[in-house]
């Protein structure tokens, strides 16, 4: 084992010269080159194309897609179903300024396939579908602070955009932390309408609920599939403390909706109030949705005068997102999620062997087909334990990672199967981890 950081960094920086040529050019007109969720040292990658689930980068490297951009491609890519369904609404037209229908087959589809939403409105993004449902759970109780937990991640709004991934030394105690935010220009008084809950702590949550039940309008979970893996009796626990205290739970399902056919909350059996999508439902494309209640979801009808929670947008509904959106529904099958599923369940089993091998501290977990490998001894359980690993060798890895072939993303946490991944992918992803580990430490 030796320690080859330079030499990583050097082989990496030989095979992606068209790559560093693109970043510093686009760095002259964008700020930053490239948005954040993309940049790693010592550059980004600029793709070329994609297929199945293989990537070409501008210089022709290929690589086995273990992104999935952001775990939206659950297909993998050019999947020949959303290109059909594509190039028929193309036909078709792009926006002819109404309503073109796609939409009603995806309402129903969504409807048929999670028990706890009775309708659905789309439009964007995940950042969208969140502030919605906060303005939704507001107007509906009437009380204007929302709980949300340390660590979570619903967008980017202020009501939510707190404490996402805060200075421990500014975040006050583990068990009763403090509202941080999370990027500058925020409004003066946005600290004071969230409150901050602790992950894996029912105790705590129970506590911290009910001193502020009075004025919360809802609980807002994100259940960080293959990010923080949470106990089903804890998310079991929320609920109930929802329930015990009269508030709405808004269930983030953005990410979530990639571990089978009704979502995350299916997987641990609680029928949330409200739930937010985003990411898989749009095949590809931007899109948001919020769902569930009638009586709560009526408060958006403006059928018979004006809406009391007003949502719209010129490309809310986008007909060709639709379209694309039900195709990549029909395809995700129970069978294709247990395909995904078990494989990502073989991945982590074969990267833990790999640390234990190389006798190096470190966890792979996931949900579904959705994983992250830290280096830690500890088991990831909340915002705390995720801040206190090691990740001085995330940079290394990734770049070895990326010169076996192997795309991940820049910091190791949210990587995804998509559906044509097979099991020599799977196998050589953990040979070549290993690899990676043997080189950095």
């Amino acid at each position: 084992m030796g320690h080859n950081i330079s030499e990583i960094e050097k082989r990496y920086r030989d095979t992606h010269s068209n790559s560093q040529l693109h970043f510093d050019r686009v760095r002259k007109v964008m700020p930053g080159g490239v948005k954040g969720a993309y940049h790693h040292l010592p550059f980004p990658i600029t793709m070329d194309r994609g297929q199945g689930q293989y990537l070409w980068d501008a210089d022709g490297n290929r690589y086995i897609d273990f992104v999935n951009h952001h775990s939206a491609q659950v297909l993998g890519h050019k999947h020949p179903a959303v290109r059909e369904a594509i190039d028929k609404q193309l036909d078709r037209g792009i926006a002819l300024g109404a309503s073109m229908g796609n939409e009603v087959e995806m309402a129903e589809e969504m409807c048929r396939r999670v028990k706890s939403i009775d309708s659905i409105r789309f439009c964007n993004s995940g950042t969208e579908a969140t502030l919605h449902a906060v303005r939704l759970a507001r107007e509906f109780s009437g009380k204007t602070k929302i709980a949300k937990f340390e660590g979570g991640y619903h967008g980017n709004h202020d009501s939510v955009e707190i404490s996402v991934a805060p200075p421990v030394d500014a975040a006050g105690p583990e068990h009763a932390p403090l509202a941080v935010a999370g990027v500058g220009g925020m409004g003066p008084s946005v600290l004071d309408s969230v409150v901050i809950l602790p992950y894996d702590d029912e105790f705590a949550v129970e506590r911290i609920v009910s001193e502020h039940a009075g004025e919360l309008a809802c609980i807002m979970l994100d259940p960080k599939a293959g990010i923080i893996p949470q106990r089903r009796d804890f998310i079991q626990a929320v609920a109930d403390t929802a329930r015990k205290n009269n508030l709405l739970l808004v269930f983030d399902e953005i990410v979530g909706f990639r571990v089978g056919t009704g979502g995350i909350q299916q997987y641990h059996g609680i029928e949330p109030d409200l739930s937010t999508y985003a990411k898989i439902i749009g095949g590809g494309f931007p899109v948001g949705a919020f769902a569930g209640r009638s009586d709560i979801m009526q408060l958006t009808d403006n059928s018979s005068g004006s809406a009391r929670v007003f949502q719209s947008g010129t490309h809310s509904g986008h007909a060709l997102v639709m379209a694309a959106g039900k195709a990549t529904l029909d395809q995700l099958t129970s069978e294709a999620f247990a395909h995904m599923n078990s494989l990502t369940s073989r991945l982590c089993e074969g990267i833990q062997k790999e640390f234990d091998r190389v006798g190096f501290p470190g966890t792979a977990v996931n949900d579904g087909s959705v994983f992250s490998i830290y280096f830690t001894q500890e088991d990831v359980r909340n915002y705390r334990t995720l801040a206190r690993c090691n990740r001085d060798l995330t940079l290394p890895i990734v770049l070895s990672m990326l010169n076996q072939g192997y795309f991940v993303s820049h910091n190791l946490v949210m990587n995804s199967l998509s559906l044509p991944t097979q099991v020599e992918d799977v196998d050589g992803f953990v040979n070549a981890f290993g690899s990676a580990l043997e080189e950095v430490v």
